[in-house]
């Protein structure tokens, strides 16, 4: 069975240059299962921000972006062959003909190598924050283990700490509001197959495993810019006296942003339940049907060849 798209915030076809710029924005809960690491500038901690008194740990969107393009990337190669240029490495582009596949039209490139070119991105990941306060006094030390196992040597020496960390901790989530603009069916499938199959973000990953369960609880699709902001929906719609539930505030955001042009869907107040079509997408996206891989493969080929068709007559 075939993917059916909606008939508004998507494109028809790939076009480089973007006269109309229909959208559509995911609302992306990002669960936090381990202790996680949104280091930036600071070193043993995320950046902070306050909102009605109350700190948040605030995260760059490319935080996230990263590791979802490397999920596609890894997607592509596995799927076939000449969905990726044998010569390209991530962000390590040479030429633009070889820079050419699903990622980088999807979240652009900009061409620093033997080849000066330029492919803006479709996908919008903003900043985003903790919705629960982060606690700057859970500190997590770290210590130097020896061969025994344990943080002692042969002569019952206590080994020296490392560094400390201040994570994220478990039970805490981030809203995050990311928007697909002027893009196509495919380019919406692959963003949704890079969302559901990340589940490792941070610094460290690879001392904590899977640390984020991401889940989209809303769709909202428009003929024009649909773009959200978590730090509008804190600021404004959140209460650190009365505790204000994140759901209640979400609900209450969207509906006072709506516009006559949104269609809304999900797990949202007075949006309608996610569609048939979306149903099927995500269920492609998540390689949970049986169909996945061919689907996607069929999918990002025919989406590859028009973007280089497209190049080709532009020299």
């Amino acid at each position: 069975m075939t993917l059916t798209y909606p008939d508004i915030g998507l494109v028809d076809s790939f076009d480089i240059y973007r006269c109309e710029k229909p959208s559509i924005t995911l609302v992306v809960k990002r669960e936090i299962t381990e202790p996680t690491l949104f280091r930036n500038s600071k070193t043993n901690r995320s950046e902070t921000q306050k909102f009605d008194g109350k700190l948040h740990a605030q995260v760059n969107g490319e935080k996230f972006t990263s590791k979802e393009r490397l999920t596609g990337l890894d997607l592509l190669r596995s799927l076939d062959d000449d969905l990726v240029a044998e010569e390209y490495t991530y962000n390590e582009p040479a030429t633009l003909d070889e820079s050419l596949n699903v990622g980088t039209i999807t979240y652009g490139l900009a061409g620093t190598g033997d080849q000066d070119f330029a492919i803006k991105s479709r996908v919008i990941e903003g900043y985003t924050y903790t919705t629960d306060e982060y606690d700057l006094m859970n500190k997590e030390t770290r210590n130097a283990v020896y061969e025994s196992g344990t943080m002692r040597n042969e002569e019952n020496d206590q080994s020296e700490a490392l560094f400390e960390f201040v994570k994220v901790q478990p039970g805490n989530s981030l809203v995050h509001f990311i928007t697909l603009e002027a893009g196509t069916g495919p380019m919406l499938l692959y963003v949704l197959h890079n969302l559901l199959n990340t589940g490792r973000y941070g610094a460290k990953e690879t001392r904590t495993g899977r640390n984020v369960r991401n889940s989209i609880v809303g769709l909202i699709l428009g003929e024009h810019d649909t773009s959200l902001s978590t730090g509008e929906l804190l600021m404004e719609y959140t209460d650190a006296d009365t505790e204000t539930q994140i759901e209640t505030s979400l609900n209450a955001y969207i509906d006072d942003a709506r516009r006559s042009d949104w269609e809304v869907y999900g797990d949202l107040e007075g949006a309608e339940p996610f569609p048939d079509w979306y149903d099927r997408l995500e269920e492609v996206a998540s390689r949970e049907a049986a169909d996945a891989d061919e689907v996607l493969r069929e999918e990002f080929d025919s989406l590859t060849r028009a973007a280089k068709a497209f190049f080709d007559d532009d020299d």
